[in-house]
């Protein structure tokens, strides 16, 4: 009986082990037959693929020569606009359009062509503001005297352009920045003192052909230079002599020195020939340092030093009447942003690769 039962267990072995090979045939002639996978049948395919003249892989003389003739298509398109910028001056919308994708350089400060530039598309754009504007003060740019009028115009663009460099890389420097929400303060007040949006709107497009992102760029810009401005201004290592002779003059005062005649020989404000002599003034006629020094001044007095946006004031009251006073000053200019400017463009590296 345990014979008959070794048996029996061989038999439902034997069994089980055919049943499992009988479902897995199925399922490896299955993937077999898929030719992605069987080396063998995919190679059939390919074959029948190729007598039907398809090619089965990359032709890579071919990847070759599309991608030298891509290239050389574009090298040939740059070659061209470049031939239309840098010789023609071309200012066509094809151009324009190019010129706001490559950054075609019309000068550098500090740099090269590769960096430190400003490119023909901030050219271009400056240039349509400015013809914007002339033609809606009805001036005529195409006449004879027109174009005259018009090289300058450019001339002095290209030196604005290459002081927008300067204040820009020297901003970077003393690490200058200017919130959106700065930005936006200022449009807000800006749109406020104008009429509103719709009136800003209008006028900026009749003006200068500008958009309201085009305004905000130009006011990021001027507060990032009215910051640099009041940075050079106080700066006591560019300043300290300015200051040093207003505080020598104002012990000469205090000494019995005539102001008049100091203002004379001393000032370098256009009231110097008048011995300093402003007339009167009211409020809101001068900057809020000065009409506050001015205001507090009585009769015959002599203020201490006043220091402005525009340098070192001496201040004396002649006079009062109603809310007006009639003062004199002696002002010592120190280091402003124009005089700072002048003093970067000597010393800079310039180099234009545009010819008006």
């Amino acid at each position: 009986m345990a014979d008959s039962a070794k048996k029996s267990t061989k038999k439902t072995k034997a069994a089980k082990a055919t049943k499992k090979a009988a479902v897995a045939a199925p399922v490896t002639s299955a993937v077999k037959a898929d030719p992605k996978k069987d080396p063998k049948k995919k190679s059939e395919f390919q074959n029948k693929l190729s007598r039907l003249g398809i090619k089965t892989k990359p032709n890579r003389k071919l990847v070759v020569i599309a991608g030298i003739t891509a290239l050389s298509s574009l090298i040939i398109t740059l070659v061209t606009f470049g031939v239309l910028i840098y010789h023609y001056k071309s200012e066509a919308k094809a151009v324009r359009i190019a010129a706001n994708i490559v950054p075609y350089p019309v000068l550098s400060v500090n740099g090269n062509v590769l960096w430190n530039t400003e490119t023909y598309g901030s050219y271009l754009f400056e240039l349509s503001s400015i013809r914007k504007f002339y033609e809606s003060q009805g001036q005529d740019l195409t006449t004879d005297d027109g174009k005259k009028q018009l090289v300058e115009l450019k001339e002095q663009l290209m030196t604005q352009l290459e002081d927008q460099q300067l204040v820009s890389q020297e901003a970077a420097k003393q690490r200058i920045k200017v919130t959106p929400k700065e930005i936006d303060d200022e449009f807000n007040k800006l749109t406020e003192n104008a009429g509103g949006p719709d009136k800003v709107k209008e006028t900026l497009q009749k003006l200068y052909g500008w958009t309201v992102d085009d305004f905000k760029k130009k006011i990021r810009f001027s507060l990032v230079q009215q910051k640099l401005a009041d940075k050079i201004s106080n700066d006591s290592s560019l300043n300290g002599v300015a200051k040093a002779k207003a505080e020598d003059l104002l012990k000469q005062i205090k000494g019995g020195a005539d102001f008049a005649e100091l203002a004379k020989t001393n000032s370098e404000d256009s009231s110097a020939s008048a011995g300093g002599d402003l007339g009167f003034i009211t409020k809101g006629q001068t900057v809020a340092e000065f009409e506050e020094a001015a205001f507090k001044l009585e009769v015959g007095q002599v203020s201490d030093i006043v220091k402005t946006q525009f340098g070192y004031h001496i201040i004396k009251s002649l006079e009062k009447k109603d809310d007006t006073v009639h003062v004199s000053h002696i002002l010592i200019k120190g280091v402003d942003l124009e005089s700072w400017l002048k003093e970067q463009r000597d010393k800079a590296k310039i180099g234009r690769y545009f010819k008006i």
